[in-house]
């Protein structure tokens, strides 16, 4: 048997329709938890950045310092479910270079002396990636493909080919299908119904330009603007392309956790009680919080959700929010659902979050002082922590120094001080730390 620090351990993996690889899988998930010494068990999902050797050690990690960490669960009593998904590495940059090379970190780069439009192997090089990740054998895939080969020949997007790529790319991910999901159908607006087709890829032609809120500027030390470099036909198809799998990552997640949560959990409940954790990093998050809000009601017989933990979330922070007077979050049913905490670390040092995601959710070229901090409709969990929600509803913390997460309620949780860039890492990966393990022991600690 597999196990991680003491605790035993099993896979459960899933394809991009949210269907098991391996048929055997529940049974084994089933077998596994039905242990006799188990009370607990904690589903963990990673983000998009991730093959199964980069998920096993964040969840081999995090768990030995959740383990590890004063007043730690006794890992005997807890089994372990590792959730493998189809992910993509996701430019962690609007503009493929300015942010990554803003944060010190490595970025796409032109063939030559930087600056003017992609050249031929960085170019070759998005298509090639974002070929991996869809389905090759798709006709709106194969359009797409035919076009950006004319856009590399001749280096230009006349406006018939533009609008033909905006529709073969929407239709390659599927952005028709994203009604039933608020933020979703917010990312696919622009492809599906632009303001003016015409303008739609001139607009990615040029470098983006955007002012940012201070906070967030002096946290991640690049003052108050981000601007690109590259300008041209290659740069906006490169920008295009990234953006696709932005969504369709998004997507997926929302897509394995529905299932996860509406048959595979339920497949798999225990005939004696068990306390059900959700943990989830990046997208990741999502897909957790996608389980979460997919459990049927009540929670399936023998497991009892008892928390949900969300490292450095990469959806939107309303997604939560019930909004009465407004449009409702994604996942506005889940507030309150589990018997213990929701908790939530955030910090404008993870510069995926705070401005990546941000800025490739809106995908317009509009300047915003309010770019990437709680003010931004279009901010991420990870960045600002949970908007939009009573304040009987959430139980904010400045850091963990003295953080004791309340059961019942959302906790977001500041992470300035241990989310951070390090030489191995940027802030938005470093989560399997042992300040993490920390955060993930006290929200077991509180159930």
């Amino acid at each position: 048997m597999t196990t991680l620090s003491g605790s035993p351990f099993c896979w459960l993996e899933f394809d991009k329709k949210g269907h098991l690889v391996d048929s055997d899988a529940a049974a084994a998930a089933a077998a596994l938890i039905a242990g006799p010494a188990i009370t607990d068990v904690v589903v963990i999902s990673h983000g998009w950045k991730n093959t199964k050797d980069d998920a096993t050690k964040l969840y081999g990690t995090l768990w030995q310092n959740t383990v590890a960490a004063a007043g730690g669960p006794d890992p005997q009593h807890f089994a372990i479910i590792g959730v493998l998904w189809p992910a993509k590495a996701f430019s962690t940059d609007f503009d493929a270079i300015a942010l990554a090379d803003a944060a010190g970190g490595g970025a796409l780069s032109a063939d030559g002396a930087g600056g003017g439009d992609l050249g031929d192997a960085a170019f070759d090089a998005v298509v090639a990636e974002f070929s991996k990740f869809v389905d090759i054998d798709d006709p709106a895939v194969q359009q797409l493909l035919a076009d950006c080969a004319a856009v590399r020949a001749d280096g230009e997007i006349p406006s018939e080919r533009g609008d033909r790529m905006r529709r073969s790319g929407a239709a390659a991910v599927g952005m028709a299908e994203a009604d039933a999901d608020p933020e979703l159908r917010d990312d696919a607006a622009p492809y599906l119904d632009p303001p003016d087709p015409a303008l739609f890829f001139s607009a990615l032609t040029h470098p983006p330009s955007f002012a940012v809120d201070p906070d967030v500027g002096s946290a991640q030390g690049l003052g108050d603007t981000v601007s690109g470099l590259f300008n041209g036909a290659r740069a906006a198809v490169a920008r295009f392309l990234n953006q696709l799998t932005y969504f369709e990552m998004k997507k997926r997640a929302g897509v394995v956790g529905t299932a996860l949560g509406k048959t595979v959990l339920p497949a798999i409940a225990p005939a004696a009680p068990r306390n059900l954790h959700l943990v989830g990093h990046s997208f990741g998050a999502r897909l957790v919080t996608a389980a979460a809000a997919a459990l049927p009601e009540p929670v399936p017989p023998k497991f009892s959700f008892a928390s949900l933990t969300l490292l450095q979330g990469a959806f939107s922070h309303n997604a939560l929010s019930k909004a009465p007077d407004g449009t409702p979050g994604s996942f506005k049913s889940v507030g309150g659902r589990p018997k213990g905490p929701i908790a939530i670390t955030h910090t404008h040092n993870d510069i995926a979050c705070t401005l990546a995601y941000a800025l490739a959710s809106r995908l317009s070229r509009d300047v915003a002082n309010a770019v990437g901090d709680k003010n931004d409709a279009y901010g991420a969990m990870g960045a600002n922590g949970a908007q939009g929600l009573p304040a009987t509803m959430v139980a904010e913390h400045a850091g963990l120094a003295a953080f004791a997460p309340s059961p019942g309620k959302v906790n977001n949780l500041l992470a300035d001080g241990f989310v951070v860039k390090t030489d191995k890492s940027d802030a938005h990966n470093n989560v399997d730390n042992a300040d993490c393990g920390r955060v993930l022991a006290a929200v077991l600690a509180a159930t």
